[in-house]
């Protein structure tokens, strides 16, 4: 099958998908990441013709595609430029085999004023400041519970702010858009510690009080909101402590609340660096486009000696429009937010109703997993219908998670394991 009939093909199986799934959600909220087209990259120096040198559970997810294209390539030669960014050939050339998405990112109205923001950005905000007022007296009652936490941190405020990086990145930001100037913690002049963070907190937990969780327990669905929804988180953090309960268990459990908020932060830094950008990355790739002529902007990236300086230029936009840095994610220790994990795609997922493939490349062969997290959350916060067949590609992984991990698990496996032991640990902690 040529290019031109695989995409053709591509989205024909895309438009009847998207009409099957479109009675369930709104279309900002229909997942199709699974249509995304794959392609596996083997170097034939390195990979014999049965592909044996791949692991098996690779090969497995990528089979399983609906869109796939297998290519035997050389990682140095110069036809993958236009394709894979440097990192990615790196990759290919020290393991043998590479796997590339081509991601669709759904179109956008460019409309004068304030940006409308997604239905992502909208979970992720509406939850951060939903947990951040249940969570806070809980995270409170924990560091006074422990004399020792009170000798590393000045309060619990202290511990949220050495622990909590996205969370004090997105309380510093707050800070810079409401003053104008860049925030400053540990001002001399400040009555309390970390009053940046305490500041942005408060403003989020009084926006949260406004929410209502909604659990279902078994066969019981229960609301709590208020007073109520704290003193239900407070209640259980104490539950959760043993009698004379020392250092190491206090502060385990205090680090897994604070975990939460600031996985929830990330999310939230994520999609919005993602999704602000989007309006002016598709302006860039129609006006590209446009430069172009109708001359394709890989050939272009793949030859430029034969091009313009102008032509250049609009290939590269047209580029990096369609693979934004933020959305892909490559695994640079210094960019400004680190890619997510698989289960911290799916922690997301779980607790926020989102497909977490709308802001971030990653991960794509663990599609059903993050997917059945995200089913599941849905369901035991009473979010909406969830069948068993949405939450079955975890359903043995929970099922096991109390089990020592078996010997050889390979990378696919230890994912899918690190969802469910990640998914579990949220159950065990919020319902």
């Amino acid at each position: 099958m040529s290019h031109s009939e695989l995409i053709g093909d591509y989205f024909d199986r895309m438009v009847s998908a998207l009409h099957a799934r479109q009675g369930s959600a709104a279309d900002d909220e229909v997942g199709f990441a699974d249509l995304w087209p794959v392609f596996l990259f083997l170097d034939p120096a390195r990979i014999g013709p049965d592909t044996r040198e791949v692991p098996a559970s690779v090969m497995a997810r990528y089979r399983a595609r609906q869109v796939r294209k297998l290519h035997w390539i050389s990682p140095q030669d110069d036809r993958l430029v236009p394709l894979m960014d440097l990192w990615q050939r790196q990759q290919f050339a020290a393991s043998g085999y590479t796997l590339t998405a081509l991601a669709v990112i759904p179109l956008q109205e460019l409309q004068p004023g304030r940006r409308t923001l997604s239905a992502v950005e909208v979970a992720l905000r509406d939850a951060l400041r939903l947990w951040i007022f249940a969570l806070l007296p809980a995270i409170e009652a924990l560091f006074d519970r422990s004399p020792g936490l009170k000798g590393r941190y000045l309060s619990a405020f202290d511990g949220i702010a050495r622990n909590a990086p996205h969370l004090m990145a997105l309380a510093e930001t707050s800070l810079a858009r409401r003053s104008g100037h860049a925030a400053v913690t540990g001002d001399p002049g400040d009555c309390e510690d970390q009053s940046v963070l305490r500041v942005f907190l408060a403003m989020q937990a009084d926006e949260g009080r406004k929410q209502r969780l909604v659990v279902h327990d078994g066969e019981a669905v229960r609301q709590y909101q208020g007073v109520a929804l704290q003193n239900r988180y407070l209640d259980r953090a104490k539950a959760s402590l043993a009698p004379g309960a020392g250092l190491q268990e206090i502060a385990s459990h205090l680090l897994r609340h604070i975990e939460l908020l600031d996985l929830l932060a990330k999310g939230r830094r994520v999609a919005t660096s993602i999704l602000a950008a989007r309006p002016g990355e598709m302006r860039d790739y129609v006006q590209g486009l446009e430069s172009l002529g109708g001359v394709g902007a890989h050939g272009i990236r793949h030859a430029p000696d034969g091009h313009g300086k102008r032509q250049r230029a609009a290939a590269n936009r047209v580029n990096a429009a369609q693979k934004p840095e933020a959305f892909v994610q490559p695994p640079d220790d210094t960019a400004p937010v680190p890619r997510f994990t698989p289960q911290e795609l799916a922690g997301l997922a779980f607790l926020c109703d989102i497909d977490g493939f709308q802001i971030s490349l990653q991960h794509l062969l663990l599609c059903p997993e993050i997917w059945a997290a995200r089913a599941l959350g849905a369901l035991r916060f009473n979010r909406r219908p969830v069948s068993e067949a949405e939450i079955a590609p975890l359903r043995n992984w929970l099922e096991s998670t109390h089990v020592p991990p078996e010997p050889g698990l390979d990378l696919i496996e230890t994912s899918c394991r690190d969802i469910a032991v990640t998914v579990v640990r949220l159950q065990n902690m919020l319902l």
